[in-house]
């Protein structure tokens, strides 16, 4: 017979649940000042898996630009605007 204190249905969902959310992302992003880039560029990305990093050559980004582009792309991550697939490929 069933408990009468048992909060799910007759399948095992509970009735109230509250939807589960997504873990927050695991990143690091980071800005390097560098003395050159290749190919005369001011601005190049690099990526590993759990990190984004911009290399940029010294004197093209203010601090202050610097701050908030950290902070933009902090916040398209975490609210999942933007995603990374490190996963290693599936072996054939």
């Amino acid at each position: 017979m069933a408990d009468d204190d048992a909060t799910g249905d007759e399948n095992g969902r509970a009735e109230d649940a509250e939807p589960v959310q997504p873990p927050t992302p695991q990143f690091e992003i980071e800005m390097h000042f560098v003395d050159s880039l290749p190919g005369g560029r001011a601005v190049m990305p690099v990526e590993e898996e759990g990190r984004f990093g911009w290399l940029v050559v010294q004197g093209h980004v203010t601090p202050q630009a610097r701050t908030e582009m950290l902070s933009d792309l902090r916040h398209i991550v975490q609210s999942g605007l933007w995603r990374q697939d490190w996963q290693p490929p599936a072996p054939d």
